[in-house]
């Protein structure tokens, strides 16, 4: 380990590892694609289904909280499981890509059953939800987790994993935009004023799209591993792998506090604009332009960050995101018009914090190997996973319990402190936790410049592992 006080000496040159093998357009393209399917599901349930409980099955909102919520933790909990079980797996097609194509009809299958199944059993609607909804985020830890880790096989060029972060987080806000814009809208349609109906219709149709796209990613991608151990990691040395990586914890702090903000204020605006601004006929377009804004900053954030610290990206997009939602706040905004060009400028600061966290956590891997001695990506991902889903399950739970605890009854004229109380959930507690967000990252020690050295280190070590077997034999 005489490797690890020396990093901050070695040569600086050029901050590109020559020696890696440069992503094509191909895996960069069909890579990030993914995760418009994967966003079909995830858009669908974060925007809709704590509605979908409300107010087209009128389950109680604490309750309906509760049924979101514990399917999310559980899911968190799964996670880290799954990176396990993906780190020591070997197969022909590599550690992950199987994974993701095998799993992808049980995600299809499972995601129509969340909406599906308290319609075949109205006698059971609460039982239902929640049985349906805890298969469904098994079945999506199944795929989402090797997903995830798959980026850090992909290559070991810190900027080339920026590219790829951003094209995997524009397709992602292409799939959220498309849930947006159009989920209420063809449920209605399909359903012809049936709403139950209608959501089962959309939901075949998303899971027959988000299948497709787990087949596009298994045939673009290829895994390399260069700098990984061929050994089986034991339980010890991940534990190791994972003490020593300070990297990766500070990045999962700032990502938990701002998940659960987002996960509020995403849930709370969609009740603000029904009752609060009274403009339910504007909720698709809001929600569309605000995915849209993080849509166009993506690329955006990910050229500057070709230029800029990565950790300074997400403190910038986070600060700024955190004065936008103080406006909306403090301003009574309620005229669609503004709302929408509010939504979209904090869609685009926000597309920073998405885009680095996915840029930054495949960097954790290495600067972890580096301090241990052990790579362990399976449990990066599924761990890191597990953080955000708790801060989500969280985010979910606390809304339901705060819609029951201010009188909300669904399709009602709510109280004045019903609507404060919407109002707050909605944009103060998002902003005081994107600001905390900003705060926790700025301890973030890597850069691409220390990155790249890091790479170097281990190349060196993996050179001098080969060069003692060979000589042995």
């Amino acid at each position: 380990m005489s490797d690890t006080k020396s990093i901050d000496y070695a040569p600086q040159g050029n901050t590109a590892n020559p020696s890696v093998k440069k992503l094509s357009w191909v895996t960069t393209v069909g890579y990030g694609s993914g995760d418009f399917g994967f966003n079909l599901y995830f858009a669908g349930l974060n925007l809709y289904l704590l509605y979908y409980y409300t107010d087209v099955l009128n389950i109680d909102p604490a309750i309906a909280g509760l049924i979101i919520m514990l399917p999310v933790i559980w899911d968190g909990v799964s996670d880290p499981l799954m990176g396990w079980i993906v780190t020591r797996t070997r197969s022909r097609f590599g550690k992950f890509r199987p994974y993701i194509l095998f799993s992808a009809p049980f995600m299809g299958l499972s995601f129509v059953g969340m909406f599906a199944a308290p319609v075949w059993f109205p006698d059971h609607v609460i039982v239902a939800c929640l049985i349906t909804h805890m298969i469904f985020r098994t079945a999506y830890t199944v795929a989402s987790v090797p997903y995830s880790s798959l980026a850090a096989a992909l290559t070991h060029n810190s900027q080339e994993r920026g590219t790829m972060a951003g094209f995997r987080m524009m397709a992602a806000m292409t799939g959220g935009i498309v849930t947006a814009a159009s989920m209420l809208e063809l449920a209605s349609y399909f359903g012809d004023g049936d709403m139950r109906q209608g959501f089962v219709q959309v939901a075949i149709v998303y899971g027959l799209l988000s299948s497709v796209m787990m087949v596009i990613i298994f045939l673009t991608t290829s895994e390399e591993v260069s700098l990984a151990s061929a050994k089986t990691v034991t339980n010890r040395q991940t534990l190791s792998f994972l003490r020593h990586n300070r990297a990766f914890w500070i990045l999962c702090c700032a990502s938990f506090v701002g998940v659960i903000g987002s996960a509020m204020g995403s849930k709370s605006i969609v009740y603000y604009i029904n009752y609060y601004a009274g403009h339910p006929e504007g909720l698709s377009n809001v929600l569309s332009i605000g995915i849209l804004g993080a849509g166009i900053g993506i690329p955006i954030w990910t050229l500057v960050a070709r230029h800029l610290s990565k950790r300074w990206v997400w403190v910038i997009g986070a600060s700024s995101a955190s004065l936008l939602n103080l406006v909306l706040f403090f301003f009574d905004v309620k005229a669609v018009a503004t709302l929408s060009a509010l939504a979209f400028c904090n869609g685009v600061m926000g597309g920073a914090v998405a885009v680095m966290f996915w840029s930054m956590l495949p960097d954790t891997v290495e600067f972890g190997q580096w301090r241990s001695g052990v790579r362990d990506d399976g449990i990066v991902f599924g761990l890191s996973q597990l953080i955000s889903k708790a801060g989500s399950g969280l985010g979910v739970g606390l809304i339901g319990l705060l819609l029951s605890a201010i009188g909300y009854t669904a399709g009602a004229d709510q109280s004045a402190e019903t609507l404060q109380g919407i109002r707050a959930s909605a944009f103060l507690i998002p902003a005081a936790a994107s600001a905390f967000s900003a705060l926790i990252i700025v301890f973030y020690p890597l850069d691409a410049l220390r990155h790249s050295r890091i790479v170097r280190v281990l190349q060196r070590r993996s050179l001098s592992t080969r060069q003692r077997n060979s000589s042995s034999n």
